[in-house]
């Protein structure tokens, strides 16, 4: 299960020099999920913000190959004012056998179910230390990335009362100039980004099962030891 690294006494003494260090962030545009004919801020529910990558029909790919995580499109053009993002995998469309489109949960943090119209989905990663989660949702021609912040305590409520998180597709004209289709565009994934607060990737926690086999190899090694070396 991954976890979120908290460093709550490093961060505020290391946040200050760090920023002073760095350029400022050259955001890129952004069009609001709000206007005079549209609203797509629900969506996604609980979310807690909304943003269009600009322009409408741009196109674009959230790129998150190569060793360089700057280079990912949600960090190089800093959604929601954030360059530290950190990918976690995607809810994807893909053809099965038949040729049939079906969606691959690729999340580690997430459940998802549901298809390219609409579905829902829960959070399944480490309640500890929780931070930012972010939903980018991408179709093709005449669209373009669609960002929700997740609000992660609404979303927490709703599962403590057994419900779960909604998305439907976003992908309809207004605000996408797509023209006159019927109903929304399919949404072709999801992908999954976290950040922390304090600005340090999250990192992976060992599984119960794996510490107990890390214990149990311990133990082997002080056996054996023991009966090498003789008892002190």
């Amino acid at each position: 299960m991954i976890s979120l690294r908290s460093f709550k006494t490093l961060g505020p003494v290391l946040a200050l020099p760090l920023a002073m260090a760095l350029p400022a962030l050259s955001q890129a545009s952004f069009v609001s999920c709000t206007g005079t004919d549209y609203d797509i801020t629900a969506n996604v529910s609980p979310s807690s913000d909304c943003t269009i990558l600009a322009p409408e029909g741009g196109n674009a790919n959230d790129f998150v190959g190569g060793n360089d995580p700057s280079k990912w499109t949600v960090n190089e053009e800093a959604f929601f004012g954030f360059d530290n993002w950190s990918f976690d995998g995607k809810y994807d469309s893909e053809k099965d056998d038949d040729g049939d489109t079906v969606f691959v949960d690729g999340s580690t943090l997430f459940t998802f179910t549901g298809d390219g119209q609409d579905g829902t989905f829960s959070y399944r990663g480490s309640k500890d230390a929780i931070d930012n989660f972010m939903f980018v949702l991408k179709d093709g021609a005449k669209t373009n990335l669609t960002a929700y912040l997740i609000d992660m305590e609404a979303l927490l409520n709703l599962q403590d009362d057994n419900g779960n998180g909604t998305y439907s597709s976003p992908f309809d004209d207004p605000p996408f100039p797509i023209g006159s289709a019927d109903g929304p565009k399919d949404i072709s994934h999801i992908s999954v980004y976290s950040r922390t607060t304090d600005g340090l990737p999250p990192v992976v926690t060992s599984e119960p099962g794996t510490l107990a086999l890390i214990g149990l190899g311990l133990l082997a090694l002080a056996m054996i030891r023991r009966r090498t070396f003789g008892s002190d």
